[in-house]
Formats: C-alpha cells, sequence, structure tokens
C-alpha cells in the first residue's frame, strides 16, 4: 500500500497488525513499518531460468575438461 492510504487507514483506526482480527496499530512507527513490509513483499522477484530449458548436462565443461589436458 502506499504511504497515504497506510496512514489514512491508521489516522482512522483501520490499519491491523497480521490479519483484519489482529490488534489494530497506534504507533506511528508500526504503520510505517508496515508499509515497507508490504512494498517489499509486492516486489517480484525473478524466477531461476535453467540454461538448459530442463535438459540435464551430464557432459564436463571445457574449462573442467583443460584443467586435466594440461597435466597429461
Amino acid at each position: 500500500m502506499p504511504f497515504d492510504k497506510v496512514m489514512h487507514k491508521f489516522k482512522h483506526g483501520e490499519l491491523h497488525s497480521g490479519s483484519k482480527h489482529g490488534k489494530k496499530v497506534t504507533n506511528r512507527k508500526q504503520a510505517i513499518a508496515i508499509m515497507m513490509s508490504e512494498k517489499s513483499k509486492s516486489k517480484s522477484k525473478p524466477e531461476y531460468k535453467s540454461k538448459t530449458k530442463g535438459k540435464v548436462d551430464t557432459a564436463p565443461s571445457k574449462n573442467f575438461m583443460k584443467r586435466f589436458e594440461s597435466t597429461k
């Protein structure tokens, strides 16, 4: 929620900690903390995408093979 909506709910006694059945928020700093928490939850995190697209690469990498070729 944006800052103005959170503060509006806080001033009118409609902001609750947790769910709607939680205690009413009475501290301004707590209201701001709730706003920041909700804002961070809303940010979408990029999902891990495999380069192999579901295929398992069983061949060793080129750099891995170079280490063993130099010891021969």
